[in-house]
């Protein structure tokens, strides 16, 4: 296990204690992130994580000014769309750098720039972790030379997308249900709990309103499958990722160790990828 006692630990935070939150906390427990200290954990009711604090001798809070005063350097977000609406733009304005995994909150233009502000105004940084997907890193680096056209598609079972009714409907169909097609913006406000990668892609690549996002309800797939495709002046890149659900079936298992590879990243003298 980690020396948390080490003077080289990250002072680290975690905004959400759901599946990834709590994911991500067993995660540092056990050293993967590196040299982390958890100096506390945000959540909407504290009292419910007495037993989780009296185990991980973790502080549980319940507002963003809380963990400030805990003196983070760094919060892992994994609070959902609401949460990030709430508690992100106050850690940004106190100097902390955030690691944003709710990605596809960042459609709406207006959070998107009172985020960039209060980013600006505490000298911090927004930091949109890989999560779900690979390639980021090379669809951002395309992107420098040109890209022409990025699409997305995403497989998920019918219960992760759709009512108890309608799924069973698909189940029954035998047959995919193409949900949408078309922007990233707009299925980033469609689907917001299922979309965060598409969001991530976009804004590596071409942005939202150029990057094309399609949402199957697919009763043939039992994993959350990702088919990204980008052309451009670089060439074309094709990646097709299929990831087994978390506790959460809207959420892969990979993206809480896509958080703790960031954290692990601030003390390790070699870095690979973005």
């Amino acid at each position: 296990m980690t020396n948390v006692n080490s003077p080289r630990a990250l002072r680290a935070g975690i905004l959400g204690y759901g599946s990834v939150g709590r994911g991500l906390g067993e995660l540092i427990r056990a050293g993967v992130a590196g040299s982390v200290e958890v100096v506390g954990v945000l959540v909407r009711e504290p009292s419910r994580y007495a037993d989780e604090a009296t185990r991980t001798g973790w502080t549980f809070v319940d507002s963003a000014e809380a963990l400030l005063a805990l003196r983070p350097t760094v919060v892992a977000e994994a609070a959902g769309h609401a949460g990030l609406r709430q508690h992100v733009p106050t850690l940004l304005r106190g100097g902390v750098e955030v690691l944003c995994i709710s990605v596809g909150a960042l459609g709406d233009p207006e959070l998107l720039d009172s985020l960039l502000e209060a980013a600006a105004e505490g000298q911090s940084r927004l930091r949109v972790v890989s999560g779900a997907i690979a390639g980021l890193d090379a669809i951002s680096a395309a992107a420098t030379i040109g890209l022409d056209e990025v699409t997305h598609t995403i497989r998920k079972p019918p219960t992760s997308l759709l009512s108890v009714e309608e799924a069973a409907q698909v189940k029954a169909s035998g047959e995919p249900r193409v949900l949408y097609r078309g922007p990233a913006r707009e299925a980033a406000r469609l689907f917001p709990e299922n979309v965060n990668v598409a969001a991530a892609v976009s804004l590596a690549g071409i942005g939202l309103d150029r990057t094309i996002a399609q949402v199957v309800a697919d009763p043939s797939v039992t994993r959350n499958t990702h088919e990204v495709s980008a052309k451009g002046a670089f060439g074309q890149l094709d990646i097709r990722m299929q990831n087994i659900p978390s506790e959460n079936p809207k959420t892969g298992r990979i993206v809480a160790p896509s958080l703790a590879r960031v954290l692990r990243s601030y003390s390790e003298p070699l870095v690979v990828g973005a």
